[in-house]
């Protein structure tokens, strides 16, 4: 289960497959967004076996890192720089860290002929952080993955999902203390997404689940296959991520696709995605004010239906992958 990220890359790519759109895709060695010396001095050095191309597509988590190949490729090629969100904008960086990606990402966008970011959101940040030109960043929304609608609320626990990487920039502590604060109502959250059973962040999130006795009510799964994600769409009521900032958030739109209320936050391009008839936003790292939405939905049934209904409704001004994908393909057209 890849992150939005890569879904959006992976995604229009297959949809210019079958648009007739001929592409060379070139994966690089490295542990992007922080690759050691040598994986940059390769990648840089690779670009020398590149076949001719009118226009080079440069993911933002590996071109941001990496100027000098941004520079040397943009020798060969008009190079479009594809920003989902800036990488000196994640939660939990060291300022030192968070001030090297932002110089690191200024400089490489001195060599793009343009740039696409996935929201409007991040077009307006890409614009002031950066001081680019407006006229040379448009912005392509992700597509879309149709699926049957999730069932109605009836009776028994309602089903809570989120789904989303265990990185602290998605908030589960934040949803896990408003959880405990809630132990009197009858639910239970399943959370899908990458996650590392070894890190630090993966310890403190069991160890929050285990003080607050929630073990037998809130589970992580892991990244599992978009069948599985699809069935727990499908047998939940009310979608749940209050992240601190979202470039887009294809999770939630996806929700939203499947008929479920959305909980989210206020931060980044999410009041965008979500539209205030398909759910509730609460302030980023606000637990109170994320308990109240969650208690509002499991609640009020009048309220978990409106918001239901008001996704289903939503549902046709997404646009689906190939929408996108031909967008993004006629914008490269203007600039090769």
């Amino acid at each position: 289960m890849p992150t939005g990220g890569y879904r959006y890359d992976k995604r229009i790519l297959q949809e210019w497959e079958t648009l007739g759109l001929r592409y060379n895709l070139i994966s690089l060695n490295g542990d992007f967004p922080f690759p050691d010396t040598q994986s940059i001095a390769e990648a840089v050095d690779a670009i020398d076996g590149f076949a001719a191309a009118d226009i080079s597509v440069v993911d933002g988590l590996a071109g941001g890192v990496m100027p000098q190949f941004i520079k040397k490729l943009a020798s060969i090629s008009p190079v479009v720089a594809l920003i989902h969100h800036p990488l000196c904008l994640e939660n939990g960086l060291p300022k030192s860290q968070a001030k090297s990606l932002e110089e690191s990402e200024r400089a490489g966008l001195e060599y793009v002929s343009g740039i696409v970011t996935t929201s409007p959101a991040t077009t307006a940040t890409v614009t002031s952080l950066f001081e680019h030109d407006p006229d040379r960043i448009k912005t392509v929304l992700p597509g879309v993955e149709r699926g049957k609608i999730a069932h109605p609320y009836q009776s028994g626990p309602i089903n809570l999902l989120c789904i989303g990487s265990l990185i602290e920039r998605k908030g589960h502590h934040f949803l896990i203390e408003a959880l405990t604060q809630l132990k009197h109502l009858d639910w239970k959250l399943d959370c899908y997404g990458m996650l590392d059973e070894q890190s630090d962040l993966y310890r403190q999130t069991m160890q929050q689940i285990d003080d607050h006795d929630l073990a037998e009510r809130i589970t992580f799964h892991g990244s599992v296959s978009d069948d599985q994600i699809s069935q727990a769409y499908q047998e939940s009521h009310i979608f749940v991520l209050p992240s601190l900032f979202e470039g887009y958030g294809m999770a939630y739109a996806e929700a939203i696709v499947h008929g479920l209320p959305v909980i989210g936050t206020n931060a980044g391009a999410i009041p965008d995605t979500v539209p205030p008839t398909c759910g509730l936003l609460a302030e980023p790292g606000d637990v109170s004010s994320l308990k109240r939405a969650i208690q509002t939905l499991l609640t009020n049934d009048e309220a978990l239906a409106q918001y239901r209904h008001g996704a289903i409704e939503a549902e046709k001004h997404f646009p689906t992958w190939k929408t996108s994908a031909k967008k993004f393909m006629q914008i490269l057209e203007q600039w090769s």
